[in-house]
């Protein structure tokens, strides 16, 4: 038995959860005051706040007077703040937004002194593979953590190893992180209960300290802590008590090479129920959280990338803000969804704003490089590393379809007439509170004609000519002045070039520019071909079955059939987790479908499969689907495009059910699989057909996709965090479930079906049930079991070009970029920033096998960690390696 307990003081302090963020931080402030005050008048009192500089951030705003003090404290080593600025859900974003919580989580504790270097991660539901690799990439080689760890570590440490062999050593909390609250729970019984403890703990501890977390959600310091321990240890028992941080208690062990291999290995995620609930339901609800975060996180990558390649001005504080908010976003009871209403509205916001500077900064960037061309042209930006066929939206004027070149697709004529009004005489001074320099209705003047008791302005997208606001005004003026009375009606009419929406193609290198135009883009080298029910190109064949699903066949021979089926059932569980009800309920048959030929073709095809199902409203008292009955109207977009190997899906419906969870199968090709893979935060995960249980919950085969989920003949992209689970069909092949939404009434409750203790309060949560919300998910499929294939896929739906039509007043030559790069294998790339004067890039091997980087970037590169410490000041990119699951990140000057 150990002879020793450490005795770490700490918090657990969710920063929005059952309250919304300004409630609990009011609660922190004054817990901080107090907290202060005791290591200020106790030297050997310490504590350790929840490894997250946001705490201490929202501290300081509310009390700015007191950082030199909490300077103090943090450099004295008695506060341990950071390594993270919030305690994610590390399945609820993406890698990239990891790695940016720990660059500003570092950021924060250094400028207050230090930062922890331990990656604490307490309360996370169940751990990302790759988060060792993380740490380590940033000199962190300590973790600790609870939830998730499998049954078969038996002893309080073990090395986490990420897929590509990095390692960190991991403290278990294997009794949670309050683990030492039960010693001090009984006033003057300490001298029992701490030799108690070592004593049911020892054969975690062996000979090693025992470590004794004291804290748990939202608690305050005990201001006698110090004293006891001093009247314990002043007593001279066994085992012996002390103070310390986390970081402080974990610096006695090694984390080198040989010390991490005499220590049980575990490789990869941990989503094992063996010792604590992992929770798995909050993958699944709000579901619009989940889809802004991963919009939001897109378009600022996106915005990144541009603004390096051609960007002129300075936007380095517009992207600090705005990965700021997304980071604090992802907390483990933030984008999950899993707290009040109120929280979700505050978080949802926070998300959203995230998004809008991301656009600010893509339309400026745009609108400056616009001036290149003219009108006449497009200019399209492309934020994946890959060269492609790319697809853009516009609008055309003035169409002339004889002079359209064949990589043209016209789809929707736009109105001409935006205003069309009678107005009295008195009235016609309006006109001019409606005119901005020289925009009307969002279009530019480009004429006007007046007639008998008749005005009629022409404008257009792009200005034409001159504009003469004070020749115009002195007219209206006149006409005015001549009708005494102001009561002749005039026939007002404010009329649109002749405007159509038009798909252009457009061959583009990857992180370039390209532009393009009605008369130069190229004709489809693989044209899609619709008909009533069938979408195809040389890659692909959908065919829409008359019950609305989808048979997708492939080019050679592969295909998979039923894809798309919807099935609901029912839930009477929570936001934590999904509640089964009786399983005959389930819906599975629409009661109509329609199909609708959407666009036809060459560059795009599109089929809107409009299925009508019957779903119980709600569930009754004894937890049974209600007799009463509500139509889902759900509408499914099946689109294929020119050369692309994978079909894209839309589905969309406003929720009318309560208590109900709604999935989409799509068939894998086989059945009996034993195993499912996907990929998400940097890296890809095999998961069997069974999750470990032993906890008092039970092991729901649902696991969390954020880039795509694959088995079989068959893979699945998703463009957010998604749940999924490899499911069994009757008499037909094993599918991919992906949950589209799940509907439910309460944060938590105390009695559920497959969890033994609730995960938080019984409060209402009406806003989750999301009725008359709109839901809409985008997917795609890809037929064939090559990894490869779908890496490079899952990367080219998630970045759609940007385009912006020309501004310049002649046709010029495009701006250069900062560097020209070419990615032409299967490594990934990720990022692309700039650093001070640097540019940075990162790239990721999802694969299991060592990779090519392929890169041809020019300039001088160097490799950089995480910390962007220099590891190899002379890197050729083009035969660099990339081991399987392995992050590789350089960095050059741009001014080289």
């Amino acid at each position: 038995m150990s002879s020793e307990i450490v005795v770490v003081p700490h918090t657990h302090w969710d920063r929005e959860w059952y309250e919304p963020h300004d409630v609990f931080r009011l609660r922190l402030v004054h817990m901080l005051d107090r907290l202060i005050g005791i290591l200020e008048s106790e030297p050997s009192y310490r504590f350790t706040l929840d490894g997250q500089a946001a705490a201490i951030e929202d501290y300081l705003e509310m009390r700015p007077e007191m950082r030199d003090r909490v300077v103090a404290l943090v450099q004295s080593g008695q506060l341990s703040i950071g390594p993270f600025l919030i305690l994610l859900d590390e399945f609820g974003c993406d890698g990239e937004t990891i790695i940016r919580n720990l660059e500003l989580g570092r950021a924060v504790s250094a400028r207050l002194g230090r930062s922890m270097p331990v990656g604490y991660l307490p309360d996370m539901f169940g751990h990302a593979a790759q988060m060792p690799q993380i740490l380590s990439g940033f000199g962190i080689r300590h973790s600790a953590l609870w939830r998730g760890v499998p049954a078969d570590v038996q002893e309080h440490a073990f090395a986490w190893v990420a897929p590509n062999g990095d390692a960190v050593r991991c403290e278990y909390l294997f009794d949670g992180y309050g683990n030492g609250l039960d010693m001090f729970a009984l006033p003057g019984q300490l001298p029992e209960l701490a030799p108690d403890y070592a004593a049911r703990t020892a054969s975690w501890y062996g000979d090693d300290p025992v470590l004794a977390m004291l804290g748990t959600d939202h608690s305050a310091p005990p201001e006698d802590l110090a004293e006891l321990i001093r009247d314990y240890d002043a007593a001279g028992r066994v085992p012996q008590l002390s103070i310390a941080t986390l970081d402080e208690h974990l610096a006695r062990y090694e984390t080198d090479a040989t010390a991490l291999a005499a220590l049980p290995q575990v490789r990869g995620e941990m989503r094992s129920h063996a010792r604590g609930n992992l929770l798995p339901g909050v993958f699944s609800v709000r579901t619009n959280l989940k889809r802004e975060m991963a919009r939001s996180e897109q378009a600022l990558t996106a915005a990144e990338r541009l603004d390096l390649m051609y960007g002129t001005r300075d936007h380095r504080s517009f992207f600090d803000t705005a990965w700021h908010r997304i980071v604090e976003s992802t907390a483990h009871d933030s984008v999950t969804g899993c707290g009040i209403d109120a929280t979700a509205e505050q978080v949802g916001t926070r998300i959203h704003t995230a998004g809008h500077i991301a656009r600010g900064v893509i339309d400026t960037v745009l609108r400056d490089v616009s001036t290149a061309v003219s009108p006449a042209q497009h200019l399209v930006f492309n934020p994946s590393g890959f060269s492609r066929r790319a697809q853009v939206e516009v609008t055309l004027h003035g169409v002339n379809a004889d002079a359209l070149s064949a990589g043209v697709q016209l789809l929707d004529p736009l109105r001409t007439a935006l205003g069309d009004e009678r107005m009295r005489t008195a009235d016609l001074p309006k006109i001019l509170r409606r005119i901005h320099g020289r925009e009307l209705f969002g279009q530019q003047i480009n004429g006007y004609k007046w007639g008998e008791r008749s005005l009629r302005f022409t404008v257009a997208e792009s200005p034409d000519g001159l504009w003469d606001l004070a020749a115009f005004t002195v007219e209206l003026e006149e006409r005015v002045a001549a009708d005494a009375g102001g009561d002749d009606l005039w026939h007002v009419e404010t009329i649109a070039d002749a405007r159509h929406r038009a798909l252009l193609a457009v061959d583009i290198d990857g992180l370039a520019l390209a532009a393009v135009s009605e008369t130069s883009a190229p004709a489809p080298v693989d044209p899609v071909r619709v008909d009533t029910t069938a979408l195809s190109n040389a890659a692909l064949t959908a065919t829409v079955n008359p019950n609305g699903t989808v048979r997708v066949e492939a080019a050679d021979g592969s295909s998979i059939d039923g894809a798309l089926a919807l099935v609901d059932d029912g839930d009477c569980g929570d936001s934590y987790n999904y509640g089964p009800v009786d399983v005959a309920s389930a819906v599975t048959v629409p009661s109509s479908v329609a199909v609708t030929v959407l666009e036809d073709g060459p560059l795009r095809g599109r089929l809107r499969i409009r299925r009508v199902y019957d779903l119980p409203e709600r569930l009754d008292a004894d937890r049974r689907r209600s007799t009463t009955t509500v139509p889902l109207v759900t509408e499914t977009t099946i689109e294929l495009r020119d050369g692309e190997n994978f079909l894209r899906v839309g589905i969309d419906f406003v929720n009318t059910a309560s208590d109900h969870r709604l999935r989409v199968l799509v068939p894998v090709g086989g059945t009996g699989l034993e195993s499912s893979r996907s990929a998400g935060q940097y890296g890809t995960t095999v998961r069997g057909r069974e999750a470990e249980g032993g906890w008092g919950e039970f092991p729901l085969p649902t696991y969390p996709a954020y880039r795509y989920a694959a088995a079989g003949d068959a893979t699945v992209l998703v463009q957010k965090l998604s749940e999924y689970e490899l499911v069994s069909t009757p008499g037909a092949q094993d599918a991919l479930a992906v949950t589209l939404s799940r509907s439910v009434g309460m944060m938590s409750v105390n009695v559920h079906p497959l969890r033994d203790e609730p995960a938080g309060s019984e409060i209402p949560v009406p806003g989750a049930q999301y009725l008359g919300v709109g839901v809409h998910t985008d997917l795609a499929i890809v037929v064939g079991s090559d990894e490869a294939t779908a890496v490079r896929a899952a990367d080219l739906f998630r970045h759609d070009p940007l385009v912006v039509r020309g501004t310049g007043d002649a046709e010029g030559s495009l701006p250069e970029p900062a560097f020209r790069v070419a990615l032409t294998g299967d490594v990934v790339l990720e990022s692309a920033r700039r650093v001070g004067s640097d540019a940075e890039l990162r790239f990721v091997n999802y694969l299991t096998e060592e990779r090519d980087l392929a890169l041809e970037a020019s300039g001088a590169w160097s490799r950089i960690d995480l910390a962007g410490t220099v590891q190899d000041d002379a890197v050729d990119a083009g035969s660099a390696q990339v081991v399987g699951g392995g992050l590789i990140s350089l960095r050059r000057a741009l001014d080289d």
